[in-house]
C-alpha cells in the first residue's frame, strides 16, 4: 500500500515539476510513512513523487521504479499487492527475465515491458498504477477490476495530473474547483459520487477495471473487465467444493507479507470465514491475531460476538471499546476523505484501524462476501418481488399503506421495514432497488433543493443513471442484477473508498479474500436458491462453511459495523447539527432550503421521524462546505 501524484505533460510547452510532485505526494505521507521517492523522466513530459509503505521485500522495491529500455525509460508508480506475482515472476524467469528484488513492483513492471497492457488479464490483486512509457512518450493510468484502490485525475492547461487522494491534486494551481452540481445531486441520492465524477468540476476518479492512455484515442478510460451477470446451473454439492476452493485460495494468496498480519474479527459471517480459513492456512491458530471492536450502547456492541469466535477458533485476540467523540471526529474524517462521503460507518472503521495499527500492519476483513453470495436484505427483498403473486403484491401493498401510520420510526424496527419494502412493489426493478438504496427519494429531494439548484440540473438524472447502470447487464435474476450492480456501484464507491480512506490514514494495509475477482465471479453465477431463501442470504456460505465455525454464527442476523447515529444526532450532536446546517453560509451556497433543514432536524430530534441518515449526510456536506471556504 503507498501513494502517489504525478503530473504528464500532455500538450504545449515546458517541463513536467518533479519537485512539486515529491512536494504533493508529503500530502499522501499517511498512505506510505515507510519511504519517500522521486522520479522526473529525462524527457520532461512526466514526474511522480511517491510514498511507500513497505510490506513485502522491505529493504529493496522502492519506488517509482525506472527501467531502461531501447528507446527511452520506462517508470511505475503503484499501489496495491499483486498476489500471484510469485507464480508471474518464476514464469518470466523461465523465459529469461533477470531480477535484483523479491518484490511483486519489479514483476508488474516486467510483465507490462514484456506484454503491454495485455498484462492485465493476468493479474491478481488490488492495486492503482502509473506507467510512463518514455519509448512512446505515452503514460498509462490503470486501475484494478473492483476498484480496490484509488485514482483520481484532473486534466488542466495542456496536462494531466493524478494521484491516490484528491488531497494531493488540490495542491495543483488551475484546477476547475467548481462545485460540480449532478455530482452534488448523487451524493444526495446515495450518499456518495459515483466514479467517474467526482464532487469538483475540474477532477474525476478512474472508473474500476479501466485504464486511460495519454494521449491517445479518445482521450477516454477503456474496460477492461466486467462482472459476469448469467446464472449457470450447478448443483449445490459442486457449488459448495467451488465455493470453498475459492475462498481457500484466496485466503491464502493474501497471507503472503513480510509484516505481521491480523484479522478484523466482527463474529459475523465473512470475517469468521475468513479468520477460520487464515487459522487453516497457518497451522496454529494462536499465531493469528484477531480484532473485534464496539460501542457501549449493546446494539452497536459487535465484541461479544468476535469473542464467541475468537474463543472456539483459539486466536490471539484482542477487543477494542470504541469510545467516540463524534462532534471532534467528524470534522478530521471531511479532512481525510476529501468529497462528502456519507457512510456513518466510516466512523468506527476509522477508530478501528486506528487502534490495531500498532500491533499489525496488515489486516485481513470480510468485504465482498454479501455482494458475492447476496447478503444484504435489500437482496433478499429483490429476489422476494420477484416470485411474488400479483395477489400477494397487492395484499402487501394495501397493508404497507394502512401500516404506515402506526408503524414506529425507526428506520430498523421490523414494520417500518415491512413498509419500505412493500413502497416498491409496483415500481420497476431498477427503481425499486433504487428504493432500497436511496438517502432521499425523488420527492424528498424536490422538498429539500432550493429552485436555483434544481435549475442547474435534470432531478432525475442520479436516478436515471443508477437505473440505467442496473438494467446494462440484462441479467437473468433480479437478484443477480442487484448485486451485479453493487458490485459495479456500491463496492467502488462507498465500501472500498470507506475501507481504503479509514485504513490508509494510519498505514494499515486492508485486503479482503471476497473481493478476489474469481470469488466474486463465482458468487454472482451461482442460481438464486444456493444464496438466498425467505430467511436470508448467503446460503451457500454455510453451506460451505459452517463446520469450522458455531451455528449461531449463521444464525445471526446481519447489523453492519453501525453506530448510534440516531441518538447521537438528538444529543451531542444536535448543537452542531444546527450550526452548521442553520448557518447563513451555508444556506448561501444555494443547495437546499433552510425550511426543509430545520424541518429534518426538528422532527427527528422530537422523535416523530427517523433522518438518522439524512441529517449525517447533510453534516457532512455542511462540514465539508465550510472547510472549502478556508
Amino acid at each position: 500500500m503507498c501513494g502517489f501524484v504525478g503530473e504528464f505533460i500532455l500538450t504545449g510547452e515546458g517541463r513536467a515539476d518533479g519537485p512539486r510532485a515529491a512536494r504533493l505526494a508529503e500530502r499522501l505521507a499517511h498512505r506510505g510513512p515507510d519511504e519517500a521517492g522521486a522520479f522526473a523522466s529525462a524527457d520532461g513530459r512526466c514526474a511522480i513523487g511517491f510514498r511507500r509503505l513497505s510490506i513485502i521485500d522491505l529493504p529493496l522495491s522502492h519506488q517509482p521504479m525506472v527501467r531502461p529500455a531501447s528507446g527511452g525509460e520506462v517508470a511505475l508508480a503503484f499501489n496495491g499487492e499483486i498476489y500471484n506475482f510469485r507464480a508471474l515472476r518464476a514464469e518470466l524467469a523461465a523465459a529469461g527475465e533477470r531480477f535484483t528484488t523479491q518484490g511483486d513492483t519489479e514483476v508488474l513492471l516486467a510483465m507490462y515491458l514484456r506484454f503491454g497492457l495485455a498484462m492485465l488479464g493476468r493479474l491478481e490483486g488490488m492495486f492503482a498504477a502509473a506507467i510512463y512509457d518514455g519509448r512512446e512518450g505515452r503514460l498509462y493510468l490503470i486501475r484494478d477490476r473492483l476498484g480496490v484502490k484509488p485514482l483520481w485525475v484532473a486534466r488542466t492547461a495542456g496536462r494531466v495530473v493524478f494521484a491516490s487522494e484528491a488531497k494531493a491534486l488540490l495542491g495543483y494551481e488551475g484546477l476547475d474547483r467548481q462545485i460540480e452540481p449532478p455530482a452534488l445531486l448523487s451524493y444526495l441520492t446515495l450518499g456518495y459520487v459515483p466514479a467517474p465524477r467526482s464532487i469538483w468540476r475540474g477532477i474525476e476518479k478512474l472508473p474500476p477495471a479501466s485504464f486511460l492512455t495519454l494521449p491517445g484515442g479518445s482521450g477516454e478510460p477503456q474496460s477492461w473487465w466486467t462482472p459476469p451477470c448469467r446464472v449457470r446451473p450447478v448443483a449445490q454439492r459442486e457449488a459448495v467444493e467451488q465455493v470453498r476452493a475459492a475462498v481457500q485460495a484466496a485466503v491464502t494468496a493474501r497471507l503472503v507479507a513480510d509484516v505481521p498480519i491480523g484479522a478484523l474479527l466482527s463474529g459475523g459471517v465473512d470475517s469468521s470465514i475468513v479468520t477460520a480459513l487464515m487459522c487453516q492456512a497457518a497451522g496454529e491458530p494462536r499465531a493469528v491475531k484477531t480484532f473485534s471492536a464496539g460501542f457501549a450502547e449493546s446494539t452497536f456492541d459487535e465484541r461479544p460476538y468476535g469473542r464467541q469466535v475468537a474463543e472456539f477458533l483459539g486466536t490471539e485476540h484482542r477487543e477494542l471499546l470504541v469510545q467516540a467523540d463524534a462532534a471532534a471526529l467528524i470534522d478530521k474524517l471531511v479532512a481525510q476523505y476529501d468529497e462528502p462521503f456519507a457512510d456513518s460507518s466510516a466512523l468506527p472503521t476509522y477508530l478501528l484501524c486506528q487502534a490495531i495499527r500498532p500491533h499489525v500492519k496488515v489486516a485481513l476483513g470480510g468485504d465482498g462476501g454479501d455482494e458475492a453470495f447476496g447478503g444484504y436484505d435489500r437482496h433478499r427483498a429483490m429476489w422476494l418481488t420477484q416470485h411474488m403473486s400479483a395477489t400477494k403484491t397487492l395484499l402487501a401493498t394495501a397493508a404497507a399503506m394502512l401500516a404506515d401510520s402506526f408503524a414506529p420510526r425507526d428506520e430498523k424496527s421490523p414494520l417500518r421495514r415491512f413498509v419500505r419494502f412493500a413502497r416498491g412493489l409496483d415500481a420497476p426493478p431498477a427503481l425499486r432497488y433504487l428504493g432500497y438504496r436511496a438517502l432521499f427519494t425523488l420527492e424528498q429531494l424536490d422538498g429539500l433543493m432550493t429552485d436555483e439548484f434544481a435549475e442547474q440540473i435534470a432531478p432525475t438524472a442520479a436516478r436515471d443513471a443508477f437505473a440505467e447502470l442496473y438494467e446494462a447487464g440484462e441479467c437473468d435474476t433480479e437478484l443477480s442484477a442487484a448485486q451485479r450492480h453493487d458490485v459495479l456501484d456500491y463496492l467502488p464507491n462507498d465500501l472500498l473508498v470507506k475501507a481504503d480512506i479509514a485504513s490508509m490514514a494510519h498505514g494499515l494495509e486492508l485486503r479482503s479474500p471476497f473481493l478476489d475477482p474469481r470469488v466474486i465471479e463465482l458468487g454472482l453465477s451461482l442460481p438464486d436458491e444456493l444464496k438466498v431463501s425467505r430467511r436470508g442470504g448467503k446460503r451457500i456460505l454455510a453451506a460451505a462453511f459452517g463446520h469450522l465455525l458455531p451455528a449461531a454464527v449463521f444464525r445471526r442476523r446481519k447489523t453492519g459495523f453501525g453506530v448510534p447515529l440516531g441518538d447521537w444526532l438528538k444529543g451531542p450532536l444536535l448543537p452542531m447539527l444546527r450550526q452548521t446546517l442553520l448557518d447563513q453560509s451555508f444556506i448561501d451556497t444555494g443547495w437546499v432550503k433552510r425550511t426543509a433543514l430545520e424541518h429534518l432536524i426538528d422532527s427527528h430530534a422530537a422523535g416523530k421521524a427517523d433522518h438518522r441518515h439524512r441529517l449525517w449526510a447533510l453534516l457532512w456536506l455542511g462540514r465539508w462546505a465550510q472547510r472549502q471556504e478556508k
